[in-house]
């Protein structure tokens, strides 16, 4: 029986170091568990479909791009969507810091990695998020 193509050492890497968190993340923003692996299922097999050209790139920003995405179309397919309280409050980027920090637990620098950012930047993110959920537009927006 076969099984098809083996994925690249390198891809199976990649989803080894961050599909529990893409799950959590998705989960998270979905309030559905399931719906949450079915998205990450399909962004993953995006990613794989494409690694040759995905590694020219940077794999976690692309990865995490098409995650966002995805997740957002199918917050907007589902019949009742959840709140998603933080993105509705500001601005993805920011939205999204906060989320695998405050929400997840994640170390900025485990976010960084998981977004395709530097750690600095993450930390910038979470420090908008804070302001925004003050009430407070960061200066030169977020």
């Amino acid at each position: 029986m076969t099984k098809g193509p083996v994925p690249p050492v390198s891809y199976a890497a990649f989803v080894e170091l961050h599909y529990r968190h893409y799950e959590m993340y998705a989960h998270a923003r979905l309030d559905d568990a399931a719906l949450a692996e079915r998205v990450v299922a399909l962004v993953l097999h995006r990613a794989q479909a494409q690694w040759s050209w995905v590694l020219r790139e940077d794999p976690a920003a692309f990865t995490w791009r098409a995650l966002c995405e995805m997740v957002s179309l199918a917050r907007t397919l589902a019949q009742a969507p959840p709140s998603d309280r933080l993105h509705r409050a500001m601005p993805d980027r920011p939205a999204d810091a906060a989320l695998l920090h405050d929400l997840l637990g994640l170390a900025p620098a485990v976010a960084a990695a998981l977004m395709g950012l530097d750690e600095p930047d993450v930390r910038v993110q979470l420090k908008a998020a804070r302001r925004w959920s003050c009430g407070h537009t960061p200066a030169g927006g977020a």
